[in-house]
């Protein structure tokens, strides 16, 4: 193993991470700073909500596979031993990177894209298992927040009932609490009963 290769590979994991295509899209397509309008989050959500249906999907797509990929080929390129702890380093930054973008000053999206495209990379079946999960909440009630908060509750409790290896667990849980953290605005906003739908 060449210890290059992964430093690389976790560096890269972070610039990827760190694009803001919600900020980049919004900016090129529609001429708009996405931080100005809606939630002025720079996240899928608020392009939904605020710009355009079409575009806040692509960005969606686009968050979700810049969680995917690294990971991917973490878990593909490396050694067994190896794959899972490196795949973990790599969602942990991927994740860190949407979050706090370098490119724009360490001021991000909420990460759940980012993170379902991390999950369904390193434990396919549960998290898919999740997604439908969270699209059914999120069809019934109209709230992507409530979806993205019982999800980041659901997928670690199913980790640790299923007796995946700890450090999967353990990292798929602190995920779960970064989520339900950036959401933090969002569950007081539930509780109110003023919390934006779409």
């Amino acid at each position: 193993m060449s210890y290059i290769y992964i430093i690389l590979l976790l560096i890269g994991s972070y610039l990827l991470g760190s694009i803001p295509f919600a900020y980049l899209l919004t900016k090129i397509v529609k001429k708009i700073d996405i931080r100005t309008v809606g939630s002025k989050n720079p996240g899928a959500t608020n392009v939904m909500r605020s710009v355009s249906k079409r575009l806040g999907l692509t960005v969606l797509l686009l968050d979700f596979l810049k969680g995917f990929i690294p990971v991917f080929i973490s878990m593909r390129f490396f050694p067994d031993k190896a794959s899972t702890i490196i795949a973990i380093l790599s969602g942990i930054l991927t994740v860190c990177g949407h979050n706090w973008p370098v490119f724009l000053k360490f001021s991000g999206g909420k990460g759940v894209a980012t993170s379902a495209g991390v999950c369904i990379a390193l434990i396919p079946v549960d998290s898919i298992i999740v997604i439908l999960i969270f699209v059914s909440i999120w069809s019934i009630t109209r709230y992507i927040s409530l979806g993205s908060i019982v999800a980041a509750v659901l997928l670690p409790a199913i980790c640790w009932l299923t007796k995946k290896p700890a450090e999967i667990s353990i990292f798929i849980t602190i995920i779960g609490l970064a989520v339900i953290y950036r959401h933090k605005s969002n569950i007081k906003r539930l509780i109110t009963g003023t919390e934006n739908k779409l």
